[in-house]
């Protein structure tokens, strides 16, 4: 046998060993990658909403006697809340708002699909009186997913003055909330 053909016979077993160790640390380093990915980019899903962008809320409630709760859906193209100053003073509010979800125990910010536009008025509500406003969905991008919500409306000043409305949307995406006596009671 000559010797070129000796070597390359005696080789081979060696690079397929090498081979071998090379394909077997090409599947662990893209396993390895792949489980970074997963556990490092938080690429997972809270009630639809993806839980990066979900921003915890640090804002303080409203101390008046101002009521706030949800009348209609609009066919779920936005959600009208009625307002209710039942104090002796007059009530100033903004047309702000945000859209917050519970998501174990805690609520967050719904993250913004669209720019939330508004208009920068003041409203004046007499003591006693009560006015009607609505939200649109759009900038949430026209739905939310089934979940536990809730709106802040804001009262004009600081980030300490909000009033609630609180409602659900159900798996079939329809809309709930606890029906409110029209007293506020």
């Amino acid at each position: 046998m000559p010797y070129s053909e000796s070597i390359w016979q005696n080789s081979m077993p060696d690079l397929m060993r090498k081979g071998d160790d090379v394909m077997r640390r090409l599947i662990f380093l893209t396993t390895l990658s792949l489980i970074t990915c997963l556990v490092f980019c938080s690429c997972g899903k809270v009630n639809g909403y993806k839980k990066k962008d979900l921003i915890p809320i640090n804002e303080g409630v409203g101390i008046d006697n101002i009521q706030v709760f949800c009348v209609d859906y609009n066919e779920g193209k936005g959600i009208t809340v009625k307002i209710e100053n039942l104090t002796d003073n007059v009530f100033c509010f903004g047309e702000y708002y945000t859209i917050q979800i519970l998501v174990g125990g805690a609520w967050y910010y719904v993250p913004y699909v669209n720019e939330n536009m508004v208009h920068d008025l003041g409203h004046e509500l007499s003591p006693g009186a009560s006015d009607t406003l609505t939200y649109s969905l759009f900038p949430y991008g026209g739905k939310l997913y089934p979940g536990h919500y809730r709106i802040a409306c804001c009262g004009i000043g600081d980030n300490l003055n909000n009033y609630y409305a609180e409602f659900d949307v159900t798996d079939d995406g329809r809309f709930a909330w606890e029906e409110v006596d029209p007293d506020g009671k």
